[in-house]
């Protein structure tokens, strides 16, 4: 293109002018254009572009520099389809003895950056921005393919670099000076925004293009805390949310409205419109990566830049948590909200789970870095304290991540949450002592301490709130993982007063069922470390005559059958054994597990009602109860008769249950017209009652052997009592799909669950009893329930036992279980 081109004359008018009337979109299409297409160099164009008036007039704007940016991204598309258009025309000649079309482009490239040099740093980031993102863009490729100019990309990393570099050097020193965060506060004001945060935006676009070694030029830690306080300053601190209280009014029909001329509608409105808030997504990203490098520099002022960052954002996220709790909004629901200001309260949402996004982007990203740290070569920041702050960042927000279900949520969910809750849980049961391992559990303790602390003063404070309920929920998570590595004392101390407040409240069913995994994770955690026979890290300050004296508020609400009976030759063999046993911590641990399993299995059938657990939680919870009970059995000093009683004692609380709430005979017809709401308890009897033959089914796998053949002939019992199998009415056919689901459960657990001992003895006695469980054959069973008076004693047990031993060897039994199912 000749330079006397009309087009490129108007131009070059208009860049010397500051104060034109051209429309931004206008000038920057016009220099794209000649960019791409000025013969013989695009570098006079470049240069006065970056030292014309029209871009340097002040004050600078996101628009102007934006535009500037994206005018070097569109030319260097145009350049490429330029290209991909005179190759086309080429002729074969040309082709093979001219240059290709990669050199071409990265000879424009070079040639666009000569004349970027010298130029004023700001808007030396734009351009260079601008090329790089359209450099990449090209490798990317689009319909027109895809090119990589190679080395000649090189140059245009280092002056990005450079520039930025320089911006830092003229502006970073200023901007920290005087009032830190309210410094910030500038860039919400339309005709002030501050010059360093622009730059950032465009730094955070075309800075994760560049190599880490390149980077690594930059003072990062600088660049870290200029981050931080941009992302803060997003955010106004955390104070957005301040002025909702002074905002929030009832209509006449008690429904929340926010005025749009409220504080609140003004500063949302600051936010949602200002040029950081829809560059936050690449401001964390490269935050992130910011952080990630310093991790792992593994130095001193990198580690405690990115613990600062890590306090800056606990400290907004307390803000934010403090000013939602005592907001009106909190309490309310969708339905309570007006009509009008339902777009208010979407905003304030969208901002609080933007904030949330930002703050798991950042934590992911240093906790991912920091596993790979050793902690040996670290001073006071390690990646312990580093989870620490991650979980408390976590927990003030803990109100914003029950909008995605909870941390525990099963669901496809915000999964990127989830694996920075569990990888901060895992850093911090793992400790920081020689090799990882030597303090492990002390800081995990510290932080479950602080946490139940913090609950338990916010039930003596006011009755539970929303966001209280989802910080409950989110620490009793927290605390499920970290059971392995409590000690016992703890456990007793804080822990369990914790959970057992929740255990039969289902009115916060995320709080409800974290409690319960808690108490199970207990009985897990126990039963492993009892199988590996490792010394249990406990105190021994607390006696087992100390707990004794306590068993009452324990255990509340034993039932005065057999089971009770058992319940009470243990409570007797463990006052006899206080005299005698030592007091050491692996006593201490069994004697209060001891005096758990009672209490949760009554607990657990309490639950097995409509509304509360479902049938394959009290499952799932019944079994891993019974199973560390079995475990407490096998490290009983007791005598041998006595080995098993806790466990049968779960199995025969059960068995009471199923009694009690089994019909002794029809109902007689109300006369007095209450015959439905007879019939309508009994049905709800009769689904309790088969979900707890579901949950006595699920404990066989859990059995010892013994038990096991014992609790198979009770299954037996209440199975062959189902009528036989035939068409009649619908009563009958409901009963017969009962049926069937606790045949199936029953030959899945003897099948899939039970060990390799105790499996011979499941499958010869499927074998001796098929007929009667799948056919419904009664033979010599009685069709009704025993009573508690009816049951056979330990030694009749034994007998049975020692019966289905001695039975002859069944060669196929298993395969011919199968096929006959």
């Amino acid at each position: 293109m000749s330079t006397t081109d009309r087009g490129y004359t108007l131009l070059l008018s208009h860049l010397h002018n500051p104060s034109t009337k051209l429309p931004l979109e206008t000038i920057q299409g016009a220099l794209a254009h000649h960019l791409s297409s000025l013969e013989p160099l695009p570098t006079p164009l470049a240069g006065t572009a970056i030292s014309s008036p029209f871009y340097l007039s002040q004050p600078f704007t996101h628009l102007k520099i934006q535009s500037f940016a994206t005018a070097f991204r569109h030319a260097t598309h145009f350049k490429y389809r330029a290209l991909v258009k005179a190759e086309k025309e080429r002729s074969k000649m040309s082709m093979l003895l001219g240059r290709n079309m990669q050199s071409i482009m990265g000879q424009w490239v070079t040639d666009v950056l000569k004349g970027i040099y010298g130029g004023h740093p700001v808007l030396r980031v734009a351009a260079c921005s601008g090329l790089l993102l359209g450099v990449e863009d090209l490798k990317v490729g689009d319909k027109d393919g895809s090119l990589d100019i190679g080395s000649w990309r090189y140059g245009v990393e280092d002056e990005t670099v450079v520039a930025l570099a320089e911006v830092m050097d003229t502006y970073a020193g200023s901007s920290q000076s005087s009032n830190g965060v309210e410094e910030w506060e500038k860039e919400f004001q339309p005709a002030g925004q501050d010059i360093l945060s622009l730059v950032l935006i465009l730094a955070s676009q075309s800075l994760p293009l560049v190599s880490e070694q390149k980077l690594k030029a930059l003072p990062l830690a600088v660049l870290a805390r200029l981050l931080t306080a941009t992302i803060s300053s997003t955010f106004k601190a955390g104070t957005f949310l301040s002025s909702v209280s002074a905002s929030v009014t009832l209509s006449p029909t008690h429904r929340v409205h926010i005025s749009p001329s409220s504080p609140l509608a003004q500063t949302l409105q600051s936010i949602s419109t200002s040029p950081l808030t829809m560059s936050i997504p690449s401001l964390s990203r490269l935050t992130a990566n910011i952080l990630a490098i310093l991790v792992d520099t593994a130095s001193d002022e990198g580690l405690h830049s990115v613990s600062e960052t890590l306090d800056i954002l606990e400290d907004i996220a307390k803000q934010v948590e403090r000013d939602w709790i005592s907001c009106p909004l909190a309490s309310f629901t969708d339905l309570d909200i007006a009509s009008d200001s339902k777009e208010m309260t979407k905003s304030i949402w969208t901002t609080l789970k933007t904030l949330l996004f930002s703050n798991i982007m950042l934590a992911e990203s240093i906790l991912e870095a920091s596993v790979y740290v050793p902690p040996t070569s670290l001073s006071d920041i390690t990646p312990s304290s580093l989870a620490l702050q991650t979980l408390h960042i976590l927990s003030h927000l803990s109100f914003v991540i029950s909008e995605f279900g909870g941390v525990t949520t099963t669901t496809q969910g915000f999964e990127h949450l989830k694996k920075t809750f569990y990888l901060a849980l895992d850093i911090l049961a793992q400790g920081d002592g020689e090799s990882g391992v030597g303090d492990s559990g002390h800081k995990a303790e510290a932080y479950v301490q602080r946490i139940c602390f913090s609950l338990n003063s916010q039930r003596a404070e006011s009755a539970a709130t929303s966001p209280r309920q989802a910080k409950q929920a989110f620490a009793l998570a927290s605390i499920e993982q970290l059971v392995p590595v409590l000690s016992d004392k703890c456990i007793r101390d804080w822990v369990w007063g914790v959970c057992y407040p929740h255990l039969t409240d289902s009115t916060h069913r995320e709080t409800y069922e974290s409690a319960h995994s808690v108490v199970l994770s207990i009985f897990a955690s126990y039963a492993q470390r009892q199988q590996q026979n490792v010394p249990l890290n406990v105190s021994s300050d607390r006696t087992p005559a100390s707990l004794s004296k306590k068993k009452a508020k324990h255990i509340p609400n034993l039932q005065h059958g057999f089971a009770a009976k058992l319940y009470s030759t243990v409570i007797g063999s463990e006052k006899k054994e206080a005299n005698i046993q030592s007091q050491d911590e692996s006593s201490l641990s069994a004697t209060f597990i001891q005096r758990m399993i009672p209490f949760y299995a009554s607990c657990l059938i309490d639950n097995s009602v409509d509304g509360k657990l479902s049938t394959p939680q009290l499952q799932l919870a019944y079994s891993a109860l019974v199973r560390s009970a079995s475990v407490s059995a096998f490290t009983s000093t007791g005598a041998p008769d006595d080995t098993f009683t806790l466990v049968w004692y779960c199995i025969q609380l059960i068995l009471d249950a199923i009694h009690e709430l089994s019909p002794a005979a029809p109902e007689p017809v109300n006369p007095k017209g209450k015959g439905k709401e007879i019939q309508s308890m009994d049905n709800n009897n009769t689904d309790r009652i088969h979900r707890l033959h579901l949950m006595l089914i699920s404990t066989v796998s859990s059995l010892p052997l013994p038990l096991m053949v014992r609790a198979l002939d009770e299954i037996r019992v209440f199975i062959s009592a189902y009528p036989r199998n035939g068409s009649g009415d619908g009563k009958e056919q409901t009963e017969k799909t009962k049926k069937e689901e606790l045949v199936h459960a029953l030959f899945h657990e003897l099948l899939e669950k039970t060990g390799d001992r105790e499996k011979e003895a499941a499958i010869r006695w499927w074998y001796k009893y098929r007929e009667v469980l799948v056919q419904g054959k009664e033979g010599r069973l009685s069709g009704s329930f025993p009573s508690s008076s009816d049951q056979k004693d330990d030694a009749g047990a034994k007998g049975t036992a020692r019966e289905h031993h001695s039975s002859a060897e069944q060669g196929q039994l298993g395969q011919s279980m199968l096929s006959r199912l």
